[in-house]
């Protein structure tokens, strides 16, 4: 299906979606410059009810596909949801330990890692106690006032794809080992994340050509926590297509790899079966 100049690419829907009852549903969207993944949640019986992801045009702005999508798809247009959730996926952010964050240093935290624009930016934090950190992101700010403009009415709450992942791996960190890899692929990025003892360790995010130029990165990323070296326990996510392409030269390289499993503690028709397990854990996370 194409809207416009937005391609979908995934789109489930559970039949029990009811436009009466939006008023309790939760919308989420993540997004990049390139693509767009948007859930509809059931907040009070937890049920997921929609599923979609998008490519977007990329010549246009992130606001400009929005806009696309807000225009054709008449679900997204309506204005009585329960709550609207965005979780950018862009390479504005920063992790600092929790005993030395200043919270007024945002912006200053993300400059080390990418440029940014004071003018055209906007700046705030997320403190994830349980991994003793907090993650400092920023985003354009003509995002939140293109939401503020469609959803005036409707809290509104952004947030950044690293704050997504590591809540989407806390139930699967490997409580027996002193080590361990977490790694995600969405098409050719991936995000990465190390534990010591269930502890984060690091957390990144890079682009990668192939399965080789992946594997130097999670070599290069592995030698900065963890003393196992290849032997570390990795634990693999991602849509399938980059799962499929990549798993047999990991597997060559590292002897304890596994593929990460769906989120719990929340409802899922099987329609939604045609997901991997180890796909979109990051959105199915923080539905």
């Amino acid at each position: 299906m194409r809207l416009a100049d937005t391609t979908q690419i995934i789109s489930i829907k559970d039949e029990r979606l009811d436009i009466d009852k939006i008023s309790q549903y939760r919308l989420s969207f993540f997004v990049s410059n390139t693509e767009c993944q948007i859930a509809v949640f059931d907040v009070k019986k937890r049920h997921l009810l929609l599923f979609e992801h998008l490519e977007f045009n990329p010549e246009k702005s992130i606001t400009q596909n929005l806009q696309v999508l807000y225009d054709e798809h008449t679900l997204i247009a309506a204005g009585f949801w329960k709550e609207i959730q965005v979780f950018v996926r862009n390479k504005q952010f920063a992790l600092i330990p929790i005993p030395v964050f200043d919270r007024s240093l945002a912006s200053q935290y993300v400059r080390l890692n990418e440029v940014i624009d004071e003018k055209k930016d906007e700046f705030h934090y997320k403190l994830l106690d349980e991994a003793g950190a907090a993650v400092a992101i920023g985003y354009q700010s003509e995002i939140r006032a293109w939401f503020r403009e469609k959803y005036p009415k409707l809290s509104l709450y952004i947030n950044h794809q690293s704050v997504a992942y590591l809540k989407g791996i806390q139930e699967q960190l490997r409580s027996k080992t002193p080590a361990s890899l977490y790694i995600s692929l969405n098409n050719n990025e991936a995000q990465i994340v190390g534990y010591n003892f269930q502890r984060l360790a690091i957390y990144n995010q890079f682009r990668f050509s192939d399965a080789t130029h992946l594997v130097k990165l999670m070599l290069l990323t592995i030698q900065q926590f963890s003393t196992e070296g290849q032997l570390t326990p990795i634990v693999l996510h991602g849509v399938k297509e980059k799962v499929d392409l990549n798993m047999p030269v990991l597997k060559k390289y590292f002897k304890h790899i596994e593929l990460g499993k769906r989120p719990e503690g929340i409802l899922i028709h099987p329609v939604f079966n045609e997901l991997e397990n180890q796909e979109y854990v990051e959105v199915l996370a923080n539905l």
